[in-house]
């Protein structure tokens, strides 16, 4: 496999949290006796994050005695070192990154919240068929699960990672570099419409991988073990927010735009993001789901793939990891 300058995401993640360390040594005041501190959460332009700011704005965080500081972050992937050196508490994350960054710092992922929506392979113009890839570079976040969707795509016409050269880009830095420095790239929503608007092409959707990357809401342990109540609040506010959502659509989308400090018309729903809810995540974690798949068996899927890429030096303790105790 051919891979360009550029660190992988664990090893984005590892310097990153080595240095966020490195300079908060010494600065932590004695909180004994102070007020439990606001919840610092991530969340990034992606419409199934926009249920944090739905919470907020309509007070559902106060009414189950939370308070709660969105933290957003234009670059997703910024905040996984952020959370190892707990600069925030918790965030949205792909379950793949969750997994990923368990390898560094102890989290728990609390609740599922969507289930990824479809994830693409967009392309330059005279990139017609997967084919047409041979010996052209593909943008990818390397050492991440993506890769899978990469791989998967490239099997199905008898191609392997060795035909192509994967070069380490974000999701959201694909549009900007198509043509440039790639020929095709992983991307999801807003990138995928991005990257559609300046001429590229689609040369994948993936349907069939729909619910292979879910968004999970993650927290660090020593939060959930220090303010399991917290926790509970939290998600009682995020699982009324869904319903909110659910039941007034434009309200929502006006209340995103709002915070956001963007046109409505900005605000682009995602059509084929499933956002779930309360019910939704207790058959996610049961062991027999009317899904296709548990949030157990999703996790185990991911983690064999990072593995395998060796990203991972084993099998991680999914059950300490994954955990349904804090749903409401």
């Amino acid at each position: 496999m051919k891979r360009l300058t550029g660190v992988s995401l664990p090893q984005f993640i590892y310097f990153l949290w080595v240095f966020a360390l490195l300079t908060s040594c010494g600065q932590a005041p004695d909180t004994a006796n102070a007020p439990a501190r606001p919840l610092r959460v991530e969340f990034a332009e992606w419409w199934g994050d926009y249920t944090l700011l739905i919470a907020q704005e309509q007070g559902f965080f106060q009414k189950y005695g939370v308070e709660v500081e969105p933290v957003f972050y234009p670059v997703f992937s910024r905040a996984l070192p952020d959370l190892a050196a707990q600069r925030i508490d918790g965030g949205l994350f792909a379950l793949g990154d969750a997994i990923s960054v368990s390898k560094y710092t102890d989290i728990k992922v609390v609740a599922v919240y969507d289930n990824g929506s479809y994830n693409t392979i967009a392309a330059t113009p005279e990139i017609r068929r997967i084919r047409d890839l041979t010996g052209k570079r593909i943008g990818v976040q390397i050492g991440s699960t993506y890769e899978l969707l990469i791989n998967e795509m490239l099997a199905s016409v008898g191609m392997s990672l060795s035909d192509v050269t994967l070069v380490n880009v974000n999701p959201e830095d694909v549009p900007a570099n198509l043509g440039k420095t790639i020929e095709a790239g992983f991307v999801y929503e807003p990138y995928t419409s991005q990257a559609l608007a300046q001429g590229n092409v689609l040369l994948v959707k993936s349907q069939e991988f729909v619910g292979l990357y879910p968004d999970v809401i993650v927290f660090h342990a020593s939060v959930v073990n220090e303010r399991p109540d917290d926790i509970r609040a939290f998600l009682k506010a995020w699982f009324e927010a869904v319903e909110f959502r659910r039941q007034n659509p434009a309200e929502a989308r006006q209340i995103i735009a709002r915070y956001l400090q963007k046109p409505e018309e900005e605000i682009i729903p995602d059509d084929s993001l499933e956002i779930f809810n309360l019910e939704d995540n207790y058959d996610l974690y049961s062991e027999q789901p009317s899904r296709k798949r548990s949030i157990y068996q999703t996790a185990r899927l991911n983690a064999d793939f990072l593995v395998r890429i060796g990203v991972l030096p084993a099998q991680p303790d999914l059950n300490a990891l994954i955990t349904s105790d804090y749903l409401p």
